[in-house]
């Protein structure tokens, strides 16, 4: 038997002993191109000037949505940290369109859900492990897509500020009592299993906390085998497939920013099989067939300031264009325009 030199013995024995690194500059580039990409900026971004408006989306404080608001003013009644996570899209969008004074705006309002942060990394808010999961993902994404821009210097202090916060968060979020709750109370909901591990693996991406990775994965698995034969993600006993794209966002933001070769095979397993029964609920015209629906389009459940849940045609519309890139099929990506400018009808 051959026997090392001691110098390469002791670096070979470092290298097996070094935790695995999260190379965060290859895992953004495909999730940082979608959000930057033409579909994006002509969609969803196209007017950033008007996202994270102090009086019309948020208050000076950075509360944000009405009851959020209310909460900041009155210091009492419900809130909701997950109503926070809107600053995201505000994020993506000043990155998309070059607009620094949104973005400021966005960071004003993840500050203010930091300063709703208790000792253990929780929130005092109803339902507060699925809402605190929302917030996780909104922020931690935002991170990821702030430290690829180019305005990664400009937020240096504001991105090193948030990772020891969510890390606090998503540590608290898979504590045994809290987990064991959260899953319990998850369970008729599929889009959650993939919103969870979407917060809790780009937080380990971000963070370089394997830890996370590792737990994300479990919630990955445990969404894939509930999927339906027929290809649908369960909803309440059910289909829905507004939340049925819900649910695809976060797995493909999963699948850009955390996932391996192998979790990338089978959430393109999965997803193929839901993109073939989605599109059997839109027209040609872009409009989405609620029929049937467990949750959403027919007045059966409100959001938390209490408007009646309608179909996310945003959702739909940005699946379709994320499979549009997978599948190099630009008709797809084409039509994803026609669903996105189809919610005005709905």
């Amino acid at each position: 038997m051959m026997l090392l030199p001691l110098k390469v013995f002791a670096l070979a024995t470092m290298v097996l002993l070094m935790p695995k690194v999260i190379h965060q500059q290859t895992a953004t580039d495909a999730d940082y191109s979608f959000e930057t990409s033409a579909f994006m900026k002509k969609t969803f971004y196209h007017n950033a000037a008007r996202l994270a408006v102090v009086g019309k989306d948020m208050a000076a404080s950075g509360a944000w949505g009405t009851v959020n608001e209310s909460y900041d003013s009155l210091h009492t009644g419900k809130w909701y940290i997950e109503e926070q996570r809107y600053a995201a899209d505000a994020v993506c969008a000043g990155i998309a369109q070059n607009n620094k004074e949104t973005i400021n705006r966005a960071i004003t309002a993840i500050k203010w859900g930091f300063k709703q942060q208790n000792a253990d990394g929780s929130y005092t808010c109803p339902d507060n492990f699925h809402s605190t999961s929302f917030f996780v993902e909104a922020v931690a994404h935002s991170c990821l897509m702030l430290q690829k821009s180019q305005f990664a210097n400009d937020y240096k202090l504001e991105i090193t500020l948030f990772k020891g916060k969510l890390l606090k968060s998503a540590l608290w979020m898979i504590k045994p009592d809290v987990e064991a709750a959260g899953r319990q109370h998850n369970m008729p909901y599929t889009h959650r299993r993939y919103l969870v591990a979407a917060a809790l693996g780009e937080t380990g991406v971000l963070c370089n906390n394997q830890q996370l990775i590792n737990k994300s994965e479990n919630f990955i698995d445990e969404g894939l085998k509930l999927q339906n034969p027929v290809g649908y993600n369960p909803e309440k006993g059910g289909y829905d497939c507004s939340y049925n794209a819900v649910g695809l966002v976060y797995a493909h933001r999963y699948y850009d920013l955390v996932a391996d070769n192998k979790y990338k095979d089978k959430i393109l397993a999965m997803y193929a099989k839901s993109m073939q029964w989605l599109q059997t609920r839109i027209a040609a015209d872009g409009t989405i067939n609620p029929e049937g629906n467990t949750r959403t389009g027919l007045g059966q459940e409100k959001g938390r300031a209490g408007q009646i849940k309608t179909i996310s045609y945003g959702s739909i519309a940005q699946d379709l264009y994320w499979w549009s890139t997978i599948k190099d099929d630009r008709y797809m990506a084409q039509f994803a325009e026609v669903v996105y400018a189809s919610r005005k009808k709905a």
